[in-house]
């Protein structure tokens, strides 16, 4: 049986006297804090409320909507509320413990004693019996009621940890949903453009036919390459239905208007500093690790208070009762009494129940800790991931605008050949696919950019607002206006 050392002993009966001196005070503060945050989330709400359903919708407008409206972070909100309370719990623990009762019976009956001549004479009872009494209990050594002090905390800490960890999570959704919408309009144009120009193309090809300047062929050819425009059509249009209602269940409202990208897209310079030191961040402040390193913390305190059963406790009991023919032998009497002393407690034999939950405690501790370096390795992966898109989208986004500069010219050089005899009309229509494609991947690029700089930010521990705000402010200006159908999606 593990017995804790005379002097640890003493440091923490003098830690669990400061606190409990201290706990009244802490109730006081928390109560002011848990206010002054109540006023804030108010104060948020009305700034909220106030945009207009009408107003364009913009990455940090849509941010302040999502943190009033996503249910999965309104959950988290509780959620945290909840953690916190973990610290009254666990500073309840080393303050006193007042209990009172108070009990009053009427009591009939009869009563039979012997005599001074040994015969048994009755009497009858009718009379009303009291009791009541008050009693303050305070630890004084008791580190089993310390461990769970240092638990609430701990378990606070790890709320606060998990609230942060989903709230970069509910940044990374929001960004997302409103990239994809980004990108299923810009996919809805390009195809509509596409299938405009085929439309144009085909009819000329036609007119052609007709006047004997061209081959049945060719228009064949140009119909069915419309036909499967105008399917695209449809499944971009679909595809931004689908976005559209994803970004409305995190932001609350249905969007009518939506900030585009701006046409000069600027590429940041080169990533500062190295991966390394980017690395190092996400193993200090990454929300993820923090939340399961707080973990480990908790299990260290639940080490610590399976231990602490082994060693005895010691309390300050004080009582004031009171009884008024509280029984048979006090009949017909009034008592007040008044005590005071110390209780003590030794643990002697539980069944074994203390040496399996010290054991079962260290085994978790132990399944925590791998936990938290599991969570390590991936975030090291997720952070070199996102700075390599980083880095490389800068370089795929200078290759694709060349790619759709060499495209268009391209085009123009098939047209010509074609016009000239010396091109087909597949080359035309081959031409043309590859600029449009062309044109979609520089879109799906540069948001895939955008969303790589914000995940990386994150993932280093910085806070959602700040990495969408300069994303907003930088790269975001033109309105997308979106009627009630998104298939009448025009942009201004």
């Amino acid at each position: 049986m593990a017995t804790p050392h005379p002097r640890r002993s003493t440091r923490i009966l003098l830690r669990m006297v400061a606190t409990a001196a201290l706990g009244l005070a802490c109730v006081a503060t928390d109560a002011a804090d848990a206010a002054e945050a109540a006023n804030a989330v108010a104060l948020a709400g009305r700034t909220v409320q106030g945009d207009s359903a009408d107003s364009a919708l913009d990455l940090a407008r849509a941010w302040r909507l999502a943190l009033q409206n996503d249910h999965t972070f309104r959950a988290a909100i509780s959620e945290q509320a909840a953690a916190q309370s973990e610290r009254d719990l666990g500073r309840a623990a080393l303050l006193p413990v007042v209990q009172a009762r108070y009990v009053r019976s009427r009591v009939s009956g009869t009563l039979s004693e012997p005599d001074f001549t040994g015969q048994r004479v009755g009497f009858d009872l009718d009379y009303d019996s009291s009791s009541a009494y008050v009693q303050v209990q305070q630890p004084l050594l008791n580190y089993e009621r310390y461990a769970v002090y240092q638990r609430g905390q701990a378990r606070a800490d790890q709320g606060t940890a998990v609230f942060e960890a989903q709230r970069q999570d509910t940044g990374v959704r929001l960004a997302t949903a409103y990239f994809d919408v980004l990108l299923a309009h810009g996919d809805l144009a390009l195809q509509r453009s596409l299938a405009a120009s085929l439309e144009k193309q085909a009819a000329g090809l036609e007119s052609q036919y007709k006047k004997n300047e061209g081959t049945r062929t060719d228009v064949q050819e140009t119909r069915a390459r419309l036909a499967i425009a105008r399917a695209d059509v449809i499944r971009a249009d679909d595809r931004l239905v689908v976005a559209l209602r994803q970004l409305q269940a995190l932001v609350g409202i249905a969007p009518r208007r939506i900030a585009a990208m701006r046409a000069m897209f600027p590429l940041a310079p080169p990533l500062e500093p190295d991966l390394d030191e980017w690395l190092n961040r996400a193993r200090i402040n990454n929300a993820q690790v923090r939340s399961a390193r707080e973990a480990v913390n908790v299990a260290d305190t639940e080490v610590s208070r399976a231990v602490s059963r082994y060693a005895p406790t010691m309390d300050l009991v004080a009582s004031y009762g009171k009884a008024d023919s509280e029984n048979l032998s006090t009949l017909s009497q009034r008592t007040n009494t008044f005590t005071i002393g110390v209780q003590i407690n030794i643990p002697i034999f539980t069944g074994g129940y203390n040496t399996a939950n010290v054991s079962q405690t260290r085994s978790d501790r132990r399944r925590l800790q791998r936990e938290l370096e599991a969570t390590l390795a991936r975030t090291q992966v997720e952070v070199t991931r996102h700075h390599t898109r980083v880095t490389g989208g800068a370089e795929r986004i200078v290759a694709l605008q060349s790619s759709v500069e060499s495209g268009q010219l391209a085009l123009d050089a098939a047209l010509k050949g074609f016009r000239l005899g010396a091109w087909s009309n597949l080359d035309v229509l081959a031409a043309q696919d590859r600029l449009y494609q062309a044109r979609f991947d520089l879109i799906e690029a540069r948001l895939d950019y955008l969303l790589a700089r914000l995940e990386l930010a994150i993932a280093a521990g910085t806070p959602p607002s700040e990495p969408i705000r300069d994303i907003n402010d930088s790269y975001l200006g033109p309105i997308i206006h979106l009627a009630g159908n998104a298939r009448k999606a025009e942009a201004e």
